[in-house]
């Protein structure tokens, strides 16, 4: 965890000394609480700008701490006002750190949050950032749409820093986000006493909706959130065009992170704001004033924008065809993981169930205490915006009235992933605004002091319940692929399994699948011969032709599979994969099995190539038991058992299992216990993985599985450690490799013989017998 939370201390410090360095020459020495938002914006619009030079991720790493050092030695001359206000948020920080902090400290590691079926977004994330320093070919497709690039840099920039890598340094990013977050909505609530203080401000950086976003590591909805919610502050203290290049400086974070869309909240905040202060002061002469200002102030901002936004304006200008912002083109390769529109009422902060996408009544409590949460929230806001209109002004309330026409536009004209992503950015400034206006460091009403210690324990159980149970990525199956990733490197390689990082973990090779991944562009079409393709991960799964372009196969171990065709060899084995080299073009093989089992019988009758000419593999058959026949259920946790038998000849077996778990999986049965690995590669119908051999006298054979319980932490915080069993299969043990490893090579042990001696008989695959 060292080298996530030495970016959280990097991003957080840095952002905080450069962002009131900033602020000072902008004139407005005493806004330290502001600092950090202006500081992130400044640090990842210097990384965008900087990965662009000679050395890429070295010089960011450069240029980050020469901007940190100069505003360092800067402030230590100046001395500036308001640096008090930092340690007052501290708390307030440190206790927003510590809640995003509870995926990692419940699992016992740092890894890759949201992996499954959640959100894999993060396997494009990863891949940019290691591009942006190392160049490798073939580049992603999103760097040639525009895609924004700002945390990307910043990530590459940290990783080369700390000599880290960038799943740790994005996870340190994504934990550094909320820790500002409540610095900003400290520094709004100046009215409240501190204890309330650092709990609203706690609360405003992770209500539901950007807790459950953090949970899935997307960290783009809450980078813009906050500077939205810092924006809006700034605008209500902008007394001269000085203090203005502070709002140029934010709205230049928002296009390295959102690009130009984002810009709309910042726009739609300026013009509200201006309407209300017009409706508010009619007089013609403050009227006329306030104008004169205004104009002047926004083009000081504009023009800092611009000058700071200018290196990357072509990009800027590429994102305007990015297909996620055209709804007749969303859902193209798959994009997004949400069934529906999200509910309006999560953005109100209170939604008890750890799976945002479900609806009320769907996690597992019954309707009306969604409905209940939602309409306590809602009280919350109508009883603090009039309040906060009084007290803190018309700026904040611009930017919320903004986010939720951006919503309802959204929602109306957009797809369901832009409208969540709105969501997200309104939830904060909904929650800023009801807290802000229920509190006071007077003694509060009762009514609006029970209304806002319900709204905090209701945001803090629900944002509590998406974040125990965010799945963090197990590291076993990337690490394996890495030490594959070199040889492959520079070629097109088929990849026989269903991971959607698999383009980051063979980063610089051209890794095809047959079952389409996420944002996946290397994809090859399975052999639509068989049945139930998409349940298929072997040299089966693919026609001899399409396999015949392929220099390289990688598979996974499991035994019960189809196996190479003559002239393939294995040039590298991990305990869980096998890098295969084609020697030999397999032009001319086919399977005789119609789905998804690696064998079937051979039947001859009707087969002209059946006589003569034509080799086939005889394979001991298989046996095989569905994922029904696990008892009591085919999903585990923490410790609990499930159990399956199968009936099993005398011999040594091999047994492959299809799982995904958080956590290791043992398997026990006479004369065995193995432990197989957390894999969250993929949720859903996927391959077959090595689980250990056994002997076997003859008869019945039980194996019973358990899956690893959380660490101590996980345990005190309730979360649990989950498995979802799938088909075992046992098989007789094929040929072993020689490089090592635990199990043997994927496929069935049997014999090569001519088909016509192989009627009958349970077979693999069929191919011109060698000079026939």
């Amino acid at each position: 965890m060292i080298g996530a939370y030495a970016s959280v201390a990097v991003v957080c410090l840095a952002s905080v000394v450069v962002g009131q360095a900033a602020l000072s020459l902008a004139g407005r020495r005493d806004l330290a609480v502001l600092a950090g938002a202006v500081g992130l914006a400044l640090l990842l619009t210097t990384a965008g700008i900087a990965v662009r030079l000679p050395g890429h991720a070295t010089a960011v790493a450069a240029a980050l701490a020469l901007i940190a050092s100069a505003s360092a030695v800067f402030l230590w001359a100046s001395r500036p006002a308001g640096l008090a206000g930092l340690a007052a948020a501290l708390p307030a920080m440190l206790v927003a750190l510590a809640v995003a902090s509870i995926p990692f400290v419940v699992a016992g590691r740092v890894g890759i949050l949201g992996v499954g079926l959640v959100n894999d977004d993060m396997a494009s994330h990863l891949l940019l950032a290691s591009w942006l320093d190392e160049r490798f070919l073939p580049e992603p497709v999103l760097i040639d749409q525009g895609y924004p690039l700002g945390p990307h840099a910043l990530v590459a920039g940290l990783a080369k820093a700390l000599g880290t890598d960038p799943v740790r340094a994005f996870a340190g990013l994504t934990l550094a986000i909320p820790a500002l977050t409540a610095l900003v909505a400290f520094g709004a609530l100046d009215r409240l006493r501190p204890p309330a203080r650092t709990l609203a401000a706690a609360a405003t950086a992770l209500p539901y909706l950007v807790a459950a976003y953090l949970a899935q590591e997307a960290f783009k909805e809450p980078i813009l959130a906050l500077f939205v919610v810092a924006f809006a502050l700034l605008l209500a203290q902008v007394r001269s065009a000085r203090e203005a290049a502070a709002l140029g400086i934010v709205a230049a974070g928002v296009v390295y992170v959102y690009s130009f869309p984002g810009l709309v909240w910042l726009a739609g905040t300026v013009v509200v704001w201006g309407a209300i202060e017009l409706v508010r002061r009619p007089q013609p002469r403050i009227t006329e004033a306030l104008v004169r200002r205004a104009a002047l102030a926004g083009a000081v901002a504009l023009a800092v924008a611009l000058a700071l936004v200018a290196p990357d304006i072509g990009r800027v200008v590429e994102f305007a065809d990015f297909r996620a912002l055209d709804p007749s083109r969303a859902n193209e390769g798959g994009l997004g993981n949400l069934g529906g529109h999200l509910s309006p009422l999560e953005g109100l902060g209170i939604w008890p169930t750890s799976e945002f996408r479900l609806g009320a009544g769907s996690g597992g409590l019954p309707a009306i205490v969604f409905y209940a949460g939602a309409a306590l929230g809602a009280l919350a806001l109508g009883l603090g915006l009039p309040r906060w209109l009084r007290r803190y002004g018309p700026a904040v309330p611009a930017a919320l009235v903004t986010a939720l026409v951006v919503y309802a536009g959204a929602r109306a004209f957009g797809t369901v992933y832009t409208s969540a992503k709105a969501l997200v950015i309104a939830a904060p400034l909904i929650t800023l605004t009801a807290l802000g206006g229920l509190l006071d460091a007077r003694p509060v009403a009762r009514m609006r002091l029970g209304v806002a210690v319900a709204l905090l324990a209701g945001i803090g159980l629900s944002s509590f319940l998406v974040l125990r149970q965010a799945p963090v990525g197990p590291t076993d199956h990337a690490s394996e692929l890495a030490r594959i990733r070199p040889i492959v490197e520079g070629e097109k390689v088929l990849f026989l399994g269903r991971d959607n990082f698999v383009l980051y973990e063979l980063r610089g090779s051209r890794p095809f699948t047959h079952v389409r991944n996420f944002y996946d562009p290397y994809f090859v079409k399975p052999d639509f011969e068989l049945a139930n393709v998409g349940s298929k991960f072997d040299f089966d799964s693919v026609t001899s032709e399409t396999l015949a372009r392929f220099p390289y196969v990688i598979t996974t171990r499991a035994s019960y599979a189809s196996g190479p065709p003559p002239g393939y060899e294995a040039v590298e084995a991990t305990d869980s994969y096998v890098l295969w080299r084609q020697a030999r073009s397999p032009e001319g093989r086919e399977p005789v099995e119609p789905g998804a089992m690696p064998t079937a019988e051979l039947d001859c009758r009707g087969r002209r190539d059946a006589p003569a000419g034509v080799t086939a593999f005889a394979a001991s058959e298989p046996v095989r038991a569905e994922a029904s026949g696990w008892s009591p259920l085919a999903t585990i946790e923490d410790g609990a058992p499930a159990t399956i038998t199968i009936d099993l000849p005398p011999g040594t077996w091999a047994l492959s299992l299809q799982y995904d778990a958080t956590r290791p999986v043992t398997l026990a049965a006479p004369g065995l216990e193995t432990e197989i690995p957390g894999n969250l590669d993929y949720r859903g119908v996927a391959p077959f993985w090595p689980a250990g051999m056994l002997e076997s006298q003859g008869g019945p054979v039980e194996v019973t599985a358990t899956v690893e319980s959380p660490p101590l932490a996980g345990r005190l915080l309730g979360t649990s450690s989950v498995a979802h069993l799938g088909a075992i299969a046992a098989t007789a043990a094929g040929p072993t490799y020689a490089g090592g490893g635990k199990a043997p090579l994927p496929g069935l042990g049997g014999r090569l013989a001519p088909a016509r001696f192989a009627c009958g008989e349970q077979a693999d695959w069929l191919a011109p017998a060698p000079g026939g």
